[in-house]
């Protein structure tokens, strides 16, 4: 397995395979694909299971599970925006409703098409527990749990301080709020596995094959890559945080880095300290949250904590490590669970996530009508890149349907503005979330995020 940057756990755990070959010569398909993450294979997933005659073509520019796809958390699971309450607020409930329902039935859908097409990729259908530990974040999760409620959405429990460390045992945790659709998973497996079946059925995927250019002429689109020209009917752009390098969707997003530490395998004494028997996914109340999960070989994966961005937005393996970070995602784990004594930590990896100025993800096609586009999950994307393959599949055919109905579809959204103003907007951002984390802890009232840099895409649209 070819890495980027950094050694990812994900990928030990993959059986030997050879790369995917280069796209060579002049080829033709119905669909060409940009991008072999998980955007790209569920649409490729969905459009060939609605029409298995359809030819399609997946290009990317390195291999299978090297990008964000497999290299993610691992958590399959509903959130669009910041949260619930604050996405119900921008889009109105009946909106953000229809959108939850949508990556919900995601999130069910993986699960079974896992078990069905027999991809081991160590699917736990276990839940999300939301975790608070001050005033301020219990009052972020009753916001939830009220908006879920108002919205008509089942699955959601408020629990108290007991029940929550019943559950997983923090001396910090004050409360929670558990909510039924979530799945922790191996991305890397997923995605290899997912591929597989697609092979299966015709789809051609090629590996080492950058796209330098996507055009639309005479009917057709034709994506170059350096030792072939794919000419096909239409074309999809899943390349989520390699999008804002695309001339047409300049603007429309920008690059942040997160990053993920993980132990070494917990002893059978560490886990019965901590609890954690229902293995749930878990993700505080922070502006800035920490994320984790258990993995199926006895570590905990423990991410976020801070988010980079870089002027310009670069992408580069030479990122992929952030040694301050990893000290500090060290440090706060040990500070939450402190009954584990000594933990070695044995990996540590980062990459980009893709974020728009409205937070939710941008599905849509470009002015040509051929090409269509999905990107801009916000490091929350296993889920909603499932409901995106199924958007884009209904787009390519010209369905009008209730996933093309969701409020982010074909919807536009402010554009970032040119350099400096970016990336000056982004380390404020930054600081600002950081500032409202550090006074939750000390005791102080926040509401929900309200980042300064999208607050400035709006001013200057509307300006």
């Amino acid at each position: 397995m070819a890495q980027l940057g950094s050694a990812v756990l994900w990928h030990e755990t993959l059986a030997p395979q050879p790369p995917a070959a280069p796209a060579d010569g002049e080829l033709t398909a119905d669909v060409v694909i940009v991008g072999a993450g998980f955007t790209g294979l569920w649409a490729a997933y969905h459009l060939t299971q609605s029409d298995p005659t359809l030819d399609v073509v997946v290009l990317d520019a390195h291999d299978l599970a090297v990008g964000a796809s497999g290299r993610n958390g691992g958590f399959a699971m509903t959130l669009l925006d910041f949260n619930l309450h604050r996405f119900a607020r921008t889009w109105g409930d009946d909106a953000a409703a229809h959108a939850h329902r949508a990556v919900a039935r995601s999130v069910h859908q993986i699960d079974r098409t896992v078990r069905e097409e027999g991809i081991d990729a160590e699917l736990e259908a276990t839940g999300l527990l939301r975790v608070a530990t001050n005033d301020a974040q219990l009052a972020r999760l009753d916001r939830d749990h009220e908006t879920a409620q108002r919205l008509g959405l089942d699955g959601f429990r408020r629990l108290d301080a007991h029940r929550t460390r019943e559950l997983l045992d923090s001396p910090s945790y004050r409360g929670g709020l558990l909510e039924d659709a979530c799945a922790i998973v191996n991305p890397a497996k997923l995605v290899v596995g997912l591929a597989a079946v697609l092979r299966t059925r015709g789809v051609r995927i090629h590996g080492g094959s950058p796209v330098l250019d996507l055009s639309e002429a005479d009917g057709r689109v034709t994506a170059t890559t350096p030792r072939a020209r794919v000419h096909a009917d239409t074309a999809i752009l899943a390349t989520n945080a390699w999008t804002h390098r695309f001339p047409a969707a300049r603007g429309w997003s920008v690059p942040l880095y997160t990053y993920v530490v993980a132990t070494e395998p917990l002893s059978p004494d560490q886990w019965e300290a901590i609890g954690w028997q229902g293995r749930q996914g878990v993700e505080d109340a922070r502006n800035l949250v920490h994320y984790f999960r258990p993995t199926a070989d006895g570590r905990v994966l423990w991410g976020g904590t801070d988010a980079v961005y870089r002027y310009g937005g670069p992408i580069s393996p030479r990122r992929d490590r952030h040694e301050a970070i990893r000290r500090r995602l060290e440090r706060e784990f040990v500070t939450t669970f402190p009954q584990l004594g000594r933990v070695r930590f044995t990996h540590h990896w980062g990459g980009p996530i893709s974020i728009t100025s409205r937070f939710v993800p941008r599905i849509g096609r470009f002015g040509g009508g051929r090409v269509h586009y999905a990107f801009g999950y916000s490091g929350h994307g296993v889920a909603p890149a499932h409901t995106a393959g199924r958007i884009l599949r209904d787009l390519v055919l010209g369905r009008d349907t209730d996933d093309t109905a969701v409020c982010f579809v074909d919807r536009d959204q402010p554009a970032f503005p040119p350099e400096p103003l970016t990336w000056i907007g982004a380390e404020l951002t930054l600081q600002l979330l950081r500032r409202d984390d550090r006074r939750m802890e000390a005791g102080g009232h926040v509401g929900d995020p309200d980042p300064l840099l999208l607050r400035l895409v709006d001013r200057l649209d509307r300006g």
